[in-house]
């Protein structure tokens, strides 16, 4: 991510509580039942939808995967401050929550980082904890009974008394299983032990209520209290229980495998997991060439159009949106021209007679395909002869700006984001397959060695490979979950789930001057986030990270990924590279830091150790910028970074490290070597640490 210059909801009754138990003839009055408020949960907080994820939020359905519907209602939804409600039809469509959703819920009592301390629930530093035998808060799968891995959090963007509650993840929960959230014997810091609310009492204690509504849904709890019991959680002791649904895989990524589908078999392709490139090439055009713009480093520069199937309206330019068909697939509005930018380095004209590796490249945030000639990248291809081609990644490219400054306005708007970065993942997609056929950009003079067909093409298409960072790092995993081309990934500054990356990245500092304002419930704030997640989750690796590696999507390969992070970094915390590691399987460079580093926490929880090399695996390197203004013998003082703080805040201190990996001579060379098929023994960090340019360790 990068920097950028860009300058609620009504209180709901939700008096169910003693109420709506209670056999009073006043009780059905008091139960909210037009917006579809949940009513287990304290009267405490503003908003109707907490807790959330729920599948109170949801209704039958036997025709999706999960057997399960979304069904918000939009009198329920947050509110910007004139009173709109977000719309609830582009949310309506899914078949369950987020696998990276963050649990929300608003507990009295519990309200700042002492109180939830106090609990001892699991911090986001000691993962592990979640094993506990007396752990407070547990996630349970439904189906297996066991716990899933998570760490608890307050939300510190608030004052303490509007700060709800946070339940996360540390692996990203299995698509399509349904789960059952335990809070039990709660406490807080002046050692008070919480009542559980009297809306879940009624269900706790199978106390009567008149009220058809309530006693619609005690079979329900019935089988909950059971599946917990089963796991060892005594129904007395509990706070609050509920459950929710994952949206399934062809919620999350059928949208874009049907795009991807249409769109490569009208150039041939029949097969696209066998490897082999049987279609044509996309229609190209190029439009300027650039001869020897960076001389020693970059021989050539070439930029062009190529053509694209579109599946937005009114067009797939900034604002566009899909129309689905009854089948929920995206229709098809024509073609449209997408733009692309070159490197070719000098070793590729000037060097060996071998053809160089092409590689797509993915660019930072709300930036542009030109950024594919910084520095750190023609240093990368000029020193390991790669090519190196980029698309605006539309959706999140410079011409968004507006449309994501229009959504922290009204969050209607939110759907023209998600649904252009579906767009410009196929674009991407496309553009691989121009690099590699041999009716690609190979056919054109501007990518042979001396500008003429004559001599030899540049261009090896026998394998591609796809470089990003932070944007492009974060964007690159749900690339390489449906690419049908490219089998190597590497994902620099890489993350995934925005709804947790958001409120820790100085990146949103400008973006949330704009939103919260607009939306100035404090207690929303996670919840929003939660809420277009489950639209981001098809255009961004959180809805596709456990298909990203050894599981594939249908008619898909599987992949390999490498995670570059950088330590401490200001805009993309390195808590979710940790969660996407975890999740698609990586094994990670030890030691990750040195000794006392990170002396609050022990990073690369349940990440297996990479032992044996070489490695053709997918792997996650910390890269550490070095410590703030301390003196190391011979390599004099030096600003670095602190540690990410363990609150969900951006980090602020030092110097901001998020650059530096994709800048490091080793970095490049682990890069290259992955990229060749296998991560050499040396690992390029002298089996100690991993150093960012500047930074030679203590």
């Amino acid at each position: 991510m990068r920097t950028l210059e860009v300058r609620a909801c009504v209180v709901l009754a939700l008096a169910l509580a003693a109420g709506a138990i209670n056999v009073a003839p006043s009780a059905a009055e008091e139960l909210p039942t037009a917006p579809k408020c949940e009513f287990i949960a304290s009267p405490g907080s503003s908003e109707c939808m907490l807790p959330f994820p729920d599948d109170y939020y949801t209704k039958a359905d036997p025709t999706t995967p999960t057997g399960r519907r979304i069904d918000f209602r939009e009198l329920a939804m947050p509110k910007n401050a004139a009173g709109a409600p977000i719309e609830v039809a582009p949310y309506n469509t899914g078949d369950g929550f987020s696998p990276g959703s963050v649990i929300t819920l608003k507990i009295p009592g519990i309200e700042t980082v002492a109180d939830v301390n106090a609990t001892r629930a699991v911090p986001i530093n000691h993962p592990g904890r979640y094993k506990a035998l007396t752990a407070p808060v547990l996630v349970i799968d439904a189906s297996t009974g066991k716990r899933w891995p998570i760490w608890v959090e307050i939300d510190s963007t608030v004052e303490a008394k509007k700060a709800d509650v946070e339940i996360h993840p540390s692996i990203n929960f299995t698509s399509g299983h349904r789960y059952i959230v335990a809070l039990r014997n709660l406490v807080n810091a002046k050692k008070e032990q919480l009542s559980a609310p009297e809306g879940f009492r009624g269900y706790r204690d199978n106390l009567p209520s008149s009220e058809e509504k309530v006693n619609a849904r005690r079979a329900h709890f019935e089988e909950l209290f059971s599946k917990l019991e089963a796991a060892g959680v005594q129904r007395s002791s509990l706070y609050l229980a509920w459950d929710f649904t994952v949206a399934s895989d062809q919620n999350n990524t059928g949208r874009e495998l049907y795009m991807r589908n249409t769109a490569f078999s009208t150039l041939g392709d029949s097969n696209l997991a066998n490897g082999i490139v049987e279609g044509t090439s996309p229609t190209f055009t190029v439009t300027s060439v650039e001869n020897e713009p960076n001389p020693g480093q970059i021989a050539r520069r070439v930029k062009g159009d190529f053509v694209v199937p579109c599946f937005l309206f009114p067009s797939c330019g900034p604002g566009g949106t899909m129309v689905l068909s009854p089948e929920g697939t995206p229709l098809q509005n024509g073609v449209w021209s997408a733009n692309f930018d070159c490197i070719i380095p000098a070793v590729a004209t000037a060097g060996p007679a071998e053809s160089a590796r092409p590689s797509l490249y993915g660019h930072g945030l709300f930036g542009e395909a030109s950024e594919v000639a910084s520095g750190p990248q023609r240093s990368l291809s000029q020193a390991h002869d790669i090519v190196q081609c980029a698309t605006d990644e539309i959706g999140m490219s410079l011409s968004d700006v507006p449309s994501a400054v229009a959504a922290t306005g009204n969050l209607s708007q939110f759907p023209k984001l998600p649904d252009r970065l579906q767009q410009g993942l196929l674009d991407e997609l496309y553009l691989g397959r121009a690099m590699i056929s041999a009716s690609g950009f190979e056919s054109n003079e501007a990518f042979h060695r001396d500008g003429t067909l004559s001599t030899p093409s540049v261009l090896n298409t026998q394998h591609l490979y796809y470089n990003g960072n932070s944007q492009g790092g974060i964007m690159g995993g749900a690339l390489t979950a449906v690419s049908p081309d490219f089998t190597r990934a590497s994902l620099g500054v890489p993350a995934m789930n925005y709804s947790v990356l958001l409120p820790r990245s100085v990146d949103f500092d400008q973006f949330a001057e704009l939103l919260y304002p607009s939306y100035p419930d404090e207690e929303a704030r996670p919840l929003i986030f939660d809420i277009i997640e489950l639209l981001w989750d098809r255009s961004e690796p959180d809805g596709y990270a456990e298909r990203m590696t050894s599981n594939p999507l249908p008619d898909t390969p599987p992949h390999q990924v490498l995670l570059d992070v950088a330590f401490g970094d200001h805009q993309v915390t390195d808590y979710q590279a940790e969660v996407e590691a975890r999740t698609i399987g990586a094994r990670g460079h030890r030691p990750v830091l040195y000794t006392g580093r990170w002396p609050q926490n022990k990073p690369l929880w349940n990440v297996r150790t990479l032992k044996r090399y070489p490695y053709a695996g997918s792997a996650i390197y910390f890269w550490d910028g070095g410590p703030i203004r301390e003196t190391f013998p011979g390599s004099g003082s030096f600003v670095g970074t602190e540690p990410p703080p363990l609150e969900n805040l951006p980090n602020r201190t030092g110097h901001d490290p998020h650059g530096l990996p994709r800048a490091t001579t080793a970095e490049q060379q682990l890069v290259s070597d992955f990229f060749e098929g296998a991560i050499q023994s040396s690992d390029n960090c002298n089996e100690g640490p991993c150093y960012s340019v500047g930074f030679s360790g203590p």
